[in-house]
């Protein structure tokens, strides 16, 4: 079965957006992609202008926007929502490019009129197994607050970031009507609750393989070297320090998520695993505490009969007896009878 597929994640600090600029302008190297295609990859939107070429300029670009709509941010906010689009390996099968493209637009169509003004990046990736799209999705939100005075009424309009609607619920429901959208493709909603891996076992273990010979020394030496160069030029501030360091750190803490979800994956699959057991153990149990019902009756009916053997043999036993008693009886009126016709 074809399955449209939908995944989101939010985007908390400017280093995470950097990154997520990095992977989707490909401005790094990376081993899951195929060079020899990426000339295929197409910028499907790009509301705030930003430089393709440049890591930084998306976080830098977004940051004058909010700041151009007077939001005042807090530590907590989640600055960005990226999406992921794609659909099951098969339905791309002798898909020719002007119909993937044709699917890509028809995405873009969706997520524009879900979140108006808010999409600031669309990429379509095509050199990867999958072909499949990354929306990038601004938090910014208008809110109109009501207010008396002497002369009046008043409205005073004015943004904040808000990502509280994106809760489970709300997702769940987005995955359903996106699904919906696409149904024209021939693509189905996937299971709800489902825990099927978005990626093979086997693309899953290299991911895991790579998280695990990462040589976290070498990344941080490197930024500390980077860091000296500064220092030779002048004090460094605060700010820069943490510049440098939070992509490296980022890193890190990204590929140590990969463990903590392959521990989630490995819990789910053993409470799967455990539960299929007692199921087993279960019908196991059943069919034992049956047979041994049938033991116990089955014993029971034997037993009854041994007595019922043992009663009829004293029985027996008791007759013989009688029968011994009453045979030199029997043999003398017998002898007597005979004797009696003889004198006769």
């Amino acid at each position: 079965m074809n399955n449209n597929i939908l995944r989101t994640e939010k985007v908390k600090s400017r280093g995470q957006i950097t990154q997520a600029a990095e992977h989707n302008f490909r401005l790094r190297d990376q081993a899951n992609i195929d060079p020899a295609k990426t000339h295929l990859n197409k910028i499907l939107l790009n509301s705030l202008g930003v430089d393709t070429n440049r890591a930084s300029d998306l976080q830098e670009k977004l940051t004058a926007f909010y700041d151009g709509l007077g939001v005042k941010e807090r530590s907590d906010n989640v600055l960005m929502m990226e999406f992921i689009v794609s659909a099951s390996p098969e339905f791309f099968e002798k898909k020719t490019l002007a119909q993937v493209e044709g699917w890509a637009k028809h995405q873009v169509d969706f997520f524009e009129k879900k979140f108006p003004g808010q999409v600031k990046i669309a990429v379509l990736h095509l050199d990867e197994k999958t072909p499949h799209l990354h929306f990038m999705i601004g938090t910014e939100l208008e809110s109109v607050k009501k207010y008396k005075n002497q002369k009046g009424e008043f409205f005073k309009k004015s943004w904040s970031l808000n990502a509280k609607r994106y809760d489970k619920q709300f997702l769940i429901d987005l995955h359903t009507e996106h699904a919906k959208h696409n149904e024209k493709f021939g693509l189905k909603r996937g299971v709800k609750g489902s825990m099927r891996n978005h990626t093979s076992l086997k693309e899953f273990y290299k991911i895991v393989d790579k998280a695990l010979k990462a040589d976290y020394g070498k990344q941080i030496e490197k930024s500390i070297q980077s860091l000296e160069t500064g220092l030779l030029s002048g004090k460094v501030s605060i700010e820069e320090v943490r510049e440098k360091f939070k992509p490296t750190i980022n890193g890190i803490l990204k590929q140590n998520k990969v463990l903590k979800e392959k521990f989630a994956l490995d819990v789910k699959k053993w409470a799967e695993d455990l539960s299929k057991r007692e199921a087993e153990l279960d019908e196991a149990l059943k069919d034992t505490l049956a047979r041994k019902a049938l033991y116990i009756e089955a014993i029971n009916e034997k037993r009854h009969d041994t007595n019922l053997l043992a009663e009829q043999q004293a029985e027996i036993f008791q007759l013989r007896t009688e029968v011994n008693k009453l045979k030199p009886k029997a043999l003398l009126d017998k002898n007597t009878t005979k004797n009696n016709k003889l004198v006769l």
